[in-house]
């Protein structure tokens, strides 16, 4: 079963990979390859360091991590961007996001949360720390995850748009590898301290 969900992910992300390159040309390739490697960092450090949740034995890895895992990052904050430009009229892929934007792309992003977690605890994919508080199969620390992992890579993103060549790859590298650390480091201190 989890093989058939991993391809199945696996399958959107191809498919939103090529609406973003349909759409947006070299900009929304270098979009997904940046959120692959986003994902990818993010979830090493949550396998490496065993912070917030464990996985289930998957089949499609990326190191230590499930494939799934970082690749899940790219369609779902895809998909806000598309809503959050469908309602305002713009492209927060091509423009500066406003305010307006990333807060519609939290909001998508919190409401992603309560669709896919209750899904990823009944088929026993993700394996969140005991203890953690939950209401409904939701917990509540994913609610502040989801959100605040996308709005700063879509600020960062807007921001290092403007670079080119060598120095957008590597500022770009060491931006996103930072905001990966941060963001494991600081839901697993939040969560810690909050007692969730």
């Amino acid at each position: 079963m989890h093989l058939f969900i991993e391809l199945i992910t696996l399958l959107f992300f191809l498919i939103t990979v090529a609406h973003a390159v349909r759409h947006h040309g070299r900009e929304g390739a270098l979009f997904f390859a940046t959120l692959l490697y986003l994902g990818g960092a993010r979830e090493t450090l949550v396998a490496v360091m065993r912070w917030l949740y464990g996985f289930a034995p998957l089949n499609l890895m990326l190191g230590p991590a499930p494939l799934i895992g970082a690749i899940i990052w790219g369609y779902s904050i895809y998909a806000a961007v598309v809503w959050a430009g469908g309602i305002t009229g713009r492209s927060p892929l091509r423009d500066h996001p406003t305010a307006n934007e990333l807060s519609l792309a939290a909001l998508f992003m919190i409401t992603l949360a309560c669709f896919y977690e209750p899904i990823l605890e009944l088929i026993g994919m993700a394996k969140w720390e005991d203890g953690t508080r939950r209401t409904w199969g939701i917990p509540w620390i994913a609610l502040i995850g989801y959100p605040t992992l996308t709005v700063p890579f879509l600020w960062l993103w807007g921001r290092l748009r403007q670079l080119t060549g060598i120095k957008r790859f590597l500022v770009t590298a060491a931006a996103m590898t930072l905001l990966a650390a941060g963001h494991a480091a600081g839901l697993q201190w939040l969560k810690d301290g909050l007692g969730w």
